[in-house]
């Protein structure tokens, strides 16, 4: 049974910072829980609306791109997990490592 996705994610740690696009950084940092070259999974402390969308960055990888947020799910009290659907291929997280 298939479920959407063309690309399989890997489990990859990749630090990001998120920002609004025209706007600030969020005042957190986190990483990855996986990604692919079209979209990612990660952790955030702050709620954030599907269909937002976003400018994910990672400092050491060099990687900007625009993202739009699929879904934010609470997975504790503070913690919420937040997939995105990159808008553009992100070539380095294409790979295993």
């Amino acid at each position: 049974m298939s479920n959407g996705r063309s690309e399989k994610r890997i489990a990859r740690t990749v630090n990001v910072e998120i920002r609004l696009p025209g706007g600030p950084v969020l005042k957190e940092r986190t990483s990855t829980e996986n990604v692919s070259a079209h979209g990612a999974r990660l952790f955030i402390k702050q709620r954030l609306k599907p269909g937002l969308a976003i400018v994910l960055v990672s400092p050491t990888e060099g990687v900007g791109c625009e993202a739009q947020i699929i879904y934010c799910q609470r997975i504790s009290e503070n913690r919420f997990a937040v997939g995105l659907e990159l808008r553009g291929r992100v070539e380095a997280w294409a790979r295993a490592y």
